[in-house]
């Protein structure tokens, strides 16, 4: 679900650090889903540490998301040109290690009784806020949406 939705809100690199192999759909997930693995560019690193010196090289910020009091709101935040959202392990979130590391850390208010959203979830609401942030049009052209110079 996190791959389906960085690719439709227009990602560039989906990274995933710990994986030793390269990811892919099992061979039962729905045609057009399997499809995604080609259309996505992927990067995996096996240590958080080789992950942090690519983007220090490439000049990339890092902007975590996660549950807490003192993370900005998500609501009007201003993304960095060139960032990549961070999103932690869904039972244990983001270790504090990493969250130092971060420029920002931010929150998505909720208002409800329950505490937290899925991952998937949330990294769909964040990548629909950072692409609306752009304000960039785009119109439908057959059955997909195409962006609008």
């Amino acid at each position: 679900m996190i791959a389906r939705s960085h690719i439709s809100f227009g990602g560039n690199f989906l990274i995933i650090i710990g994986g030793q192999e390269r990811w892919k759909f099992k061979g039962g997930t729905h045609s057009y889903t399997r499809k995604i693995e080609d259309q996505g560019k992927l990067l995996i690193f096996d240590k958080e540490e080789d992950f942090f010196a690519w983007s220090e090289r490439l000049k990339i910020v890092n902007v975590g998301v996660e549950i807490g009091e003192n993370e900005a709101s998500l609501i009007g935040y201003n993304f960095p040109d060139n960032c990549n959202l961070i999103f932690g392990n869904e039972r244990t979130g983001l270790p504090k290690e990493v969250i130092a590391k971060m420029i920002n850390t931010l929150t998505i208010p909720q208002y409800g009784e329950v505490g937290s959203l899925n991952v998937a979830v949330a990294a769909s609401i964040v990548f629909y806020e950072m692409k609306r942030a752009d304000k960039v049009k785009s119109v439908i052209a057959g059955e997909k949406f195409k962006s609008v110079d």
